[in-house]
């Protein structure tokens, strides 16, 4: 707690001078609570002066300073700073910024009040190169000579929220001036600022701020912009008032910009893009406190700006009022807090249906705020759907402090509720309850002959009453709804039905008798779960494809019986049976059969055999079942790539099934034997060794005349022998030659034993033959030349 008087510096800092030294010392300074008056500097900074620090100020009073440059109260430079619940008055004399000069420096503004501030430019605050946040701004008959009489922003970003900026005067930007900057104003009224040339509440140069809930009235510029002047920028307007503006061109504005959800007076300006834009008369207070730190102009009952927006909109109004206070938010830096309303009278009544309620719904209110009430829009609502008001929605206007409309009930009966609203104004709810009229003249009907598994048409009428509702018990312990409904019945036999038609006032009741009868038996047929293992049950069902409440009785053929449509049996005994139903319901009677197999499962298989045999001979095969009777027995020899399919042994071989087989080849076979009945299937097998026969009794057959150039046949003869293969060698220098059966031609006469090798996989045997081959060409005599015969 300071006070600072009537001190002077002749270069900066009249009141209080605060710099960081190059070794960071310095600069930090705290003053709450204390006072500056008419402190003055040559330079900078009359009141205060900071350079690269960081003040923090609270409660502190800056009145009647001067500097001949920059910042007559304080001066901040190149530092931080954050200022609270300070108040700037009646400081001037300065070139730039008589309240405040911040250059190249963040700033935090909370709950400042500028007041009878003159500069030549920026006259209450001078941003350069600098970031500013502004909380709760009171911006009062600040003057500048030439560029912005409130403030003044040159490539600065600059956030306001919740401000006041009234009664400023300047040649450009009566309430301010923004160069090259980024400027966001929310919750902002621009009030009676004024320009002798250009931008009475604003001047945008190469700046485009965005403005939401933007209040602009009686602002005027002697030349263009009564409001806002934009150059090289486009601003943009959102839920805002632009009202009661003047210039000699552009009352509300000039230059580009965008205006969305915004009352204008005149409607869209000229060369301005407008989304939702209205002309209609706002109905505004006067500008003064009405609650909260700033000053704002009040919107009346009966302002088109109430509850007009749904979107950006802000959480609180420039007082702090929370949005919306109705069915949306209110355009402008004010929210109302509209109509405190009351139910009068009444609430609460019933009415049957279709009927004038007996009283009028009434409600009185009074204004949260203190302006008049009378002429206000009073709307009643109720439901879309179901039980409501017919109409369903009445709108009147407040007289003497009420208002009242006369509500008649829909056709649909219950409870519901009645919204009454008035423009920004929290709702009051009147509570009504629709009655049903009274059920008469109940009459049931059903569509006749009634068949099981059939659907029956069951009707109900009413010759009186409202919203009936009908409940059916048909008899069966089944329910339904409806005035027409359907029911099928499962069973045969007579049922007593009965209707119930209610609503909310009553209920009566209505009866009938119907008979149900089964609908024939028709297709029936039998199956059964066979072939069956001797000792297990089967199962057998009959099916039927017409026919209702059917009994089924069977006789198995072994004299055992049973009843129903899926019954199960076990037979005592191997055998083939044929089984008997017998269906039939009160109108039809059928029988079918079935043929069942029960049969003992195989037991105790083996396969016998020899274990070796030789090529071309027969082998035996023999299955053996111990138990159960084989109807099928399948080979397979091993051989089947080489020869024909399996084999397959008759019924008539069991118990005891033989099978011989007869090998083409030497080798080891694996013989599977499957045996099978209707119930069972089992798989043996064993291995059998096939040899070669021996060779015995070779020989040599051959054919031709035996001469030189004539051929001559050779055939191996042997009385027994598998796989055998034969050599020839001729005795002529010839290579041996293989086969059993092949031709041979000498060329030269004379004396050949020719020997024959066949070889098995047993043994060798070799054969031998002797030959004369002659030449028949005659002897030479004389002179006479013969040459060997040739045949052709």
């Amino acid at each position: 707690n300071v006070g600072i008087y009537s001190n002077s510096a002749g270069l900066n800092g009249g009141g209080i001078y605060s710099e960081v030294t190059y070794d960071g010392i310095g600069g930090r300074i705290a003053i709450t609570s204390s006072a500056f008056y008419s402190n003055s500097a040559g330079l900078f900074g009359g009141g205060l002066y900071n350079n690269a620090g960081s003040p923090q100020l609270s409660n502190v009073l800056f009145q009647g300073h001067t500097a001949k440059l920059a910042g007559s109260a304080i001066y901040l430079s190149k530092g931080s700073a954050t200022i609270a619940d300070t108040q700037f008055i009646g400081n001037y004399g300065a070139s730039w910024g008589s309240g405040l000069y911040n250059k190249e420096n963040s700033v935090v503004l909370r709950g400042v009040i500028f007041s009878g501030s003159q500069a030549t430019y920026g006259a209450a605050i001078f941003n350069s190169e600098a970031s500013v946040t502004i909380e709760n701004l009171s911006l009062i008959s600040s003057t500048a000579k030439y560029n912005g009489g409130g403030i003044l922003s040159d490539r600065s970003f600059v956030t306001i929220t919740n401000a006041a900026i009234a009664l400023n005067s300047a040649k450009y930007g009566g309430g301010m001036y923004n160069d090259t900057s980024e400027i966001v104003l929310t919750n902002a009224t621009f009030y009676s600022n004024t320009a002798s040339a250009d931008g009475g509440a604003m001047f945008n140069d190469a700046a485009s701020p965005i403005l939401t809930h933007f209040t602009g009235v009686g602002n005027r510029a002697d030349h263009y912009g009564g409001a806002i002047y934009s150059i090289l920028g486009t601003p943009v307007v959102r839920n805002g008032i632009l009202w009661g503006n003047s210039a000699e061109k552009g009352g509300a504005m000039i230059g580009t910009a965008t205006l969305v959800r915004s009352i204008v007076e005149g409607g869209c300006p000229t060369g301005v893009s407008c989304t939702s834009v209205w002309g209609e008369n706002p109905i505004l207070g006067t500008f003064g406190k009405y609650g909260g730190s700033v000053e704002t102009i009040p919107i009346l009952t009966l302002s088109a700006a109430i509850d007009r927006s749904s979107s950006d909109c802000a959480a609180t109004d420039a007082r702090g009022v929370a949005r919306p206070q109705g069915t949306g938010c209110d355009l402008g830096a004010y929210e109302t807090r509209g109509l405190a309303l009351t139910v009068a009278g009444g609430n609460g009544q019933a009415k049957e249906v279709y009927k004038t309620y007996d009283q009028p719904l009434r409600v009185t209110a009074t204004h949260v705020e203190g302006h008049a009430v009378d002429n206000a829009s009073i709307t009643f609502n109720s439901p879309a759907s179901g039980a409501a008001t017919n109409p369903i929605s009445q709108t009147t206007v407040m007289a003497s402090g009420q208002a009242s409309v006369t509500v008649r009930a829909n056709g649909y009966s219950g409870a519901y509720s009645v919204t009454v609203r008035a423009p920004g104004s929290q709702p009051v709810y009147f509570n009504l309850d629709n009655l049903d009229a009274p059920i008469a003249g109940l009459e049931v009907g059903y569509s006749g002959s009634t068949p099981v598994g059939q659907a029956a048409l069951f009707t109900a009428t009413t010759q009186g009453g409202t919203n009936v509702s009908f409940a059916w018990d048909f008899g069966d312990a089944s329910t339904g709804s409806g005035g027409q409904t359907f029911h099928i019945y499962q069973l045969a036999g007579t049922y007593h039905v009965t209707v119930t038609a209610s609503n909310d006032t009553a209920s009566t009741q209505e009866f009938l008798e119907i008979d149900v009868y089964d609908v024939a038996l028709a297709g029936l047929t039998v199956s059964n779960s066979g072939p069956t293992v001797l000792g297990a049950s089967t199962t057998f069902t009959a099916t039927a494809q017409a026919g209702t409440g059917l009994t089924y009785n069977w006789h198995f053929g072994d004299g055992g019986q049973a009843s129903g449509a899926s019954v199960a049996h076990t037979y005592a005994a191997p055998g083939v049976y044929t089984a008997t139903v017998t269906a039939a319901n009160g109108t039809s009677n059928a029988q079918s059969q079935t043929a069942v197999i029960v049969e003992q499962a195989l037991a105790g298989v083996s396969l016998q055999g020899a274990s070796s045999g030789e090529v071309g001979r027969a082998v035996s095969f023999a299955v053996q079942v111990g138990a159960g009777q084989a109807s099928r027995i399948t080979w397979q020899f091993g051989d089947e790539l080489m020869a024909a399919a399996p084999a397959e042994a008759s019924a008539g071989y069991a118990p005891w099934a033989s099978v011989d087989h007869v090998y083409a080849a030497p080798g080891t076979y694996q013989v599977i034997a499957t045996v099978a009945n209707a119930v069972s299937q089992v798989q043996v097998g064993t291995s059998v060794a096939i040899r070669d026969v021996a060779i015995a009794d070779s020989s040599i057959d051959w054919s031709g005349q035996l001469e030189i150039g004539q051929t001559l046949n050779f055939i191996a003869r042997m009385s027994e022998g598998t796989s055998v293969s034969c050599i020839w060698d001729f005795d002529d220098g010839t290579p041996p030659l293989s086969g059993c059966d092949v031709e041979h031609t000498y060329v030269i006469g004379g004396n050949y034993t020719v020997k024959l090798w066949t070889v098995n996989s047993i043994g060798a045997a070799v054969t031998k033959t002797n030959l004369k081959v002659t030449d028949p060409t005659p002897a030479a005599q004389g002179n006479a030349l013969y040459l060997p015969a040739i045949r052709r």
